[in-house]
Order: structure tokens, then sequence, then C-alpha cells
């Protein structure tokens, strides 16, 4: 870049303050460098790319003789203000230039991303012949895991040749001869590390923004047995732990709407399931107020049969009988008597000397030809014979006097019936 001060602004401004890096690189390699530190005698780490010096304060804080290298004059004076030991020039170049087996540390942090994968095969190749038995080699470089790294945030800045797949820059160390590289995923946010929901939005931007490869070269069995353990520890966030734990949530969302939603299915059902009950207690109710209905209709049908019974089987009942046989057989007759007396009349009107002595009388004699009339047309009025008049005459000569009452009153209920 043409501005000298434009990398050291760009950092300052995108990857944050030498309070934070310098807080993001001890959690991240403490461990490693306090490993060499109690097997390695006065070690040596040399920093390639070294920037403001973070690391190199680091490294020298925990016991290390460091040293840091850079070709931006910018990014130097803040290590040289430090009183860092530092070299301005081109990192691979000054590599290349240390003895074998002399280094216990060398170490480029995002400067990976940057060169040329010829240059950068040339740089781990070296960094095996330099580093002492049991030494490392640490390679940070951003994390294209993360989608939004990958996407986005790497492209930021202009000088970013292009992303460092996981994979591929793990191997190159054992390509070149180391005896063990691993994957460190770093700088995740720890509250989403550490456990609780994740949301879609996490699955794009909660994966270790960073990741660095720590290479070991072959050593020193007490060395390479105790960096196992720190190797081993858990680290970082991969794309493939937030969607599971993505897809986790959503099963635990979905269950939880669905107990929600059976747990209100059943409230509503339990309260059908009372309001019915309660309709078919009523209807129980209903049902035996009707039987209760039934019955005393039942009952009162009973006892209107038995006082009917009584009726038939009583004493006045058997003493009226004639009465109402008599009373049967004269309407039998007085309707036989009216049917001949109409045939006769109506033989009779066919006679010529009848019916001219019809047409004198009927003007002299108006009444008598009008109940002529009525009687062949069959109008009451001509039955001729009163039957209630013959009933109670009938009664009078064939009952006694006590029969005659008990017929009165049952002739009176009748009536009253009737009304």
């Amino acid at each position: 870049m043409s501005d000298a001060n434009f990398y050291h602004e760009f950092e300052r401004n995108f990857r944050g303050s030498r309070e934070e890096i310098h807080g993001r690189l001890e959690r991240g390699y403490a461990d490693f460098l306090s490993v060499l530190v109690r097997h390695m005698p006065e070690p040596k780490a040399l920093d390639l790319g070294c920037g403001r010096g973070e690391w190199l304060e680091l490294a020298q804080s925990m016991g290390f003789s460091a040293h840091g290298v850079d070709l931006d004059a910018g990014m130097l004076a803040d290590c040289i203000e430090r009183g860092l030991s530092v070299t301005h020039g081109d990192a691979i170049d000054y590599l290349a230039n240390e003895p074998d087996n002399s280094l216990a540390v060398v170490s480029g942090f995002h400067i990976a991303e940057h060169l040329p994968f010829d240059v950068l095969q040339k740089l781990i190749s070296e960094a095996a012949r330099a580093l002492r038995p049991g030494g490392l080699l640490i390679l940070e470089t951003p994390n294209a895991e993360n989608i939004s790294v990958g996407t986005l945030s790497f492209h930021m800045d202009p000088t970013h040749n292009k992303p460092l797949p996981p994979g591929l820059l793990s191997f190159l160390p054992r390509h070149h001869g180391f005896e063990r590289a691993e994957v460190l995923r770093l700088q995740e946010n720890a509250l989403l590390r550490d456990g609780g929901d994740v949301g879609l939005i996490n699955v794009f931007t909660g994966v270790s923004p960073d990741y660095s490869v720590v290479a070991q070269k072959a050593g020193p069995d007490d060395i390479t047995a105790e960096m196992a353990e720190v190797y081993a520890r858990d680290r970082g966030l991969t794309l493939e732990t937030l969607a599971g734990r993505f897809e986790g949530t959503l099963e635990q969302k979905s269950a939880a709407r669905v107990d929600a939603a059976r747990a209100e299915l059943e409230a509503r059902m339990e309260a059908r399931i009372g309001e019915l009950m309660e309709i078919n207690r009523r209807q129980d109710q209903a049902l035996g107020d009707l039987r209760g209905l039934v019955e005393q209709q039942h009952r009162r049908l009973d006892e209107q049969w038995a006082q009917i019974g009584a009726i038939y089987t009583s004493t006045s009942w058997r003493l009226t009988w004639p009465v109402r046989f008599a009373g049967k057989a004269l309407k039998r007759a007085r309707a036989m008597l009216v049917r001949i007396a109409k045939a006769m009349l109506r033989r009779l009107i066919k006679v010529p000397a009848v019916r001219q002595l019809s047409k004198w009388a009927e003007p002299r004699f108006p009444a008598l030809a009008n109940r002529a009339r009525q009687a062949l047309h069959g109008t009451a009025a001509s039955a001729g014979v009163d039957a209630a008049g013959f009933r109670q005459e009938l009664g009078d000569r064939l009952l006694s006097p006590r029969a005659r009452m008990i017929y009165a009153q049952l002739a009176d209920r009748a009536e009253d019936s009737q009304k």
C-alpha cells in the first residue's frame, strides 16, 4: 500500500485494541507456550509479520526470547516504541537465514492468507527446518467456515489473497514433516460456546471467526506427551456444531409448541367433555321427569279404567241394562218405520189420483202438506216419535223408584261430561 499508515489504522479499526488482541492470544496459546518453557532452556520465538507486537509481548512475559519481522514500518513503530525486538524486512527471507533446530516457536498471525501458495509452502518448510525438536509452528488465519467471515469480512482487507480451508492448512505441515498438526478454532462468542439456544443468525455468524493450525515437530517424549494433553482440550465452534444445535433448538421449540397446542386441545376437550356431561345430566334429568309424567299418566289411566270397571260391574249399570236395551231396540224400530213410511209415500205420490188430491189439499191444508214433504225427504221433524219421552215413559213403567233415581244420576253425569 502506498500509504504507510494504512494497515496500522486498518487493524486498529477492524481487529481490535492491543488489550483485546493480547487477551485473545493468551487464551488461545498460553498453555502451549507453558509446555515449551518448562521443557526447553532459553526458548526463542520468531513471529513472522509481527504487526504491532502483541504476540511478542505475550511470549516475552512467559519467558521467551522473542523477535519479530514485518515489512510494514508503520506497524513496527508500535513495537519499537515499546522496546520490542523487531526487524524491518521480508519475514520468509529472515526465517530462511535462521540456523537449524534453533527456535522453540515460529508463528504467523494472519499472514498465511496474504501469501501465494508456493510462498506459504516455503514458510512451512523453513519452519520445520529451523524449529528445535518438539517445537511449534503456529499459523492463525480467518476461518471461512464462518459464513459471515467467508463471504464478507475476509474481503474487507484488500491485501488478502484467498481464504484457506482448515483441512488444507492443517495438511501442509504434515506434508512437510511435522509430526502433528491440529486445528484450533478461536475467538467465538463465549456465551454461545457455553450453551443456550442457537438462532439462524448464530449459524451464519457464530462459528469461530478465526482458526489456527498448531503443528509440532517430532521431539522428546516428555514434551510430546504433555503437549498432547493441551491439544486434547475442547475449543471453538464449528458450523456443524451450531447447525446441529440450531436444529435441536428448532425441535425443542417445535416440541414446545406441539405440547402447548396439545395442552390447549386437551383443556378444550376436557371443557367440551364437561359440557357434554352436563348436557347428558340434564337429559337424564329430563328423561327421569318424563318417565315420572308417563308413570303418572299410567296411574291416572289405571284409575279411570278402574272407575269404568267399577261402573260396569256396579248394580246400577246392571239395573239400567233393560233401559239401554229398549232404547237401542226403539231406535232400530223407529228407523225401520221411517224407511217403510218413506217408501209408501214415494209409491203413493206416483198414483195420479193421490197426486191430484195432494195438489188440491196443499193450499187448503198447508201445515199438513209441509209435514208430508218433511216426512218424504227424511227431516228430523218427520220422526213422529219422541224417543226421549218414550225412554222416560218406558223407564217409569219398567224401573223401580230406586232404579229410576240411579238412572237419573247416571244421566246427569253423562250430560255433565258432554258439556
